[in-house]
């Protein structure tokens, strides 16, 4: 493969100058699902943190909120379909860039299959069971379907109906959750108010292993990264609005779901955690007490509404990733193919299979529950492997820069310093610090977990090496994105 195939660009694509700043924060929001989180993540993460499960999505979000930081530096000078992909490009080269393509399509699928299962699987009978009724036991694999196949019809109709959505339901989601939360809040009366934010509890392990589940519900933060080619305004600007958009909805869903989980902490009582992680739909029952039945059958109408949307705002990112890597005739040509909605219909339709064939077959391998927890930590594990890479390559492109003006050089180097090394080396420690005290020693069925990311990571590293031998790129060219953007940090 040379040089010249590389800079080749199809003559049609991705439609341009569609999505606006709020289009891109809805996009960003949906990818986070927030009500979601509140019934799903935050149940299962209060199995392991009980009550420090807010401790735990605190420091989620201040985690996050670190690692926020990389994605603003990289993105801000460089915007394409191949989002985290571009930015690994721009600094460490083909193979890590190909390898981070990977694992975000590895990541964001898996999360398109986890959280249909647990919504259909977990949530719904909970539901049902707490009205007397019982569903059949084949429901969650019908609902599975249309978990995914709704998103996967909205996402192949192209991006304005995809937006549209969002934008409308996103905005609806954040306020839903700021308001009752704060409702639930003022009408509980926690005896000890600050309890939720101490390790005394459940200890630093406790804490961690909860955090699995709190960061994986901000997994999203960067889904809009690769509708860069589809954003408005010059292509100069476009990098800088989604770094400033990601910044935007990582405060909004990190505030609404810090608030919810303290929420429903001292609404279902704070010596009692135990049995919230155990309770079929605790946040139903804790809508119910403080909001009455139209709370409660908002909560779940919105929740339904925030997986769908989840799924489709992941599936238009990681199907935009497949797009740029098969448009840079790294894989398939075919995947670069976009429908006459612009939309890259073959990879969406690709990721859509793999979700749902992964979603029905490890969910009747492990049952429902099981299944989530597994697929939720093998998120963690691709999310972890991807961002490494983005902070490696923001380290490596900050010692490309030249030297400050004298006027400017003490001011500059204390910035760069700050920005370029020490918050990326502080968000992997952080990232790869929890992994560990969360999951080591390993546990059913959290050690599956690391046997499923090991299995895809490694053939893709030696995938990745294998094409990455005959790439040459020329100085100051991204993957990933338009041939005249791709340019150097600075």
């Amino acid at each position: 493969m040379g040089q010249q195939d590389l800079l080749e660009t199809p003559s049609s694509g991705l439609e341009e100058n569609i999505v606006g700043f709020w289009g891109l924060v809805s996009q960003s929001l949906a990818g986070m699902a927030p009500t979601c989180d509140v019934v799903a993540f935050m149940t299962a993460g209060a199995a392991f943190a009980l009550v420090a499960l807010p401790l735990s999505y605190l420091w989620a979000f201040f985690l996050m909120f670190i690692e926020v930081n990389t994605i603003y530096q990289l993105s801000k000078n460089r915007a394409g379909a191949g989002g985290y992909y571009a930015y690994v490009s721009a600094g460490l080269g083909p193979w890590a860039a190909l390898l981070t393509a990977v694992m975000v399509m590895f990541y964001q699928t898996v999360s398109v299959a986890g959280i249909p299962v647990y919504v259909a699987g977990v949530f719904l009978p909970g539901i049902a069971h707490l009205v007397g009724f019982h569903l059949p036991p084949w429901f969650w694999i019908a609902a599975c379907f249309f978990f995914i196949g709704v998103p996967w019809g909205l996402s192949v109709a192209g991006i304005r109906p995809t937006i549209r959505t969002l934008v409308f339901t996103s905005g609806l989601e954040i306020a839903f959750l700021i308001a009752t939360s704060l409702f639930i809040i003022g009408h509980a009366h926690p005896v000890a108010p600050l309890r939720p934010f101490s390790l005394a509890a459940v200890g630093l392990k406790g804490v961690a292993m909860g955090m699995i589940f709190a960061i994986t519900s901000f997994i999203g933060v960067g889904s809009h990264a690769p509708l860069g080619e589809e954003a408005k305004g010059p292509r100069t600007q476009r990098g800088r609005m989604i770094g400033k958009a990601a910044i935007v909805s990582l405060t909004l869903v990190g505030a609404a779901l810090t608030l919810a989980a303290y929420a429903l902490t001292v609404g279902w009582g704070e010596a009692n955690m135990a049995a919230f992680a155990s309770a079929p739909a605790p946040g139903v029952i804790v809508y119910l007490h403080y909001l009455g039945l139209g709370g409660a059958v908002a909560l779940i109408v919105l929740a339904i509404n925030s997986a769908l949307m989840d799924s489709l705002a992941l599936l238009t990112a990681s199907a935009r990733v497949l797009y740029a890597v098969g448009r840079d005739k790294l894989l398939q040509t075919h995947f670069a193919a976009v429908n006459g909605r612009r939309a890259p219909a073959r990879s969406v339709s690709t990721l859509a299979a793999a979700a749902l064939a992964l979603a029905v077959g490890v969910g009747l391998w492990l049952g429902p529950g099981n299944a989530f927890d597994m697929l939720t930590t093998a998120v963690l594990f691709g999310l972890v492997t991807a961002h490494t890479l983005m902070n490696v390559a923001l380290m490596r492109l900050a010692r490309r820069e030249g030297p400050a003006s004298s006027s400017q050089r003490m001011w500059a180097r204390g910035g760069r310093l700050l920005v370029h090394w020490v918050l990326p080396i502080l968000a992997m420690t952080l990232f790869w610090g929890v992994l560990y005290e969360s999951l080591v020693p390993f546990v059913f069925p959290l050690t599956w977990s690391a046997i499923f990311w090991a299995a895809v990571v490694l053939p893709a590293g030696i995938w990745a090496w294998t094409v990455s031998r005959g790439v040459s790129l020329p100085e100051r060219y991204a993957l990933g994105v338009p041939r005249d953007d791709g340019v150097s940090l600075s």
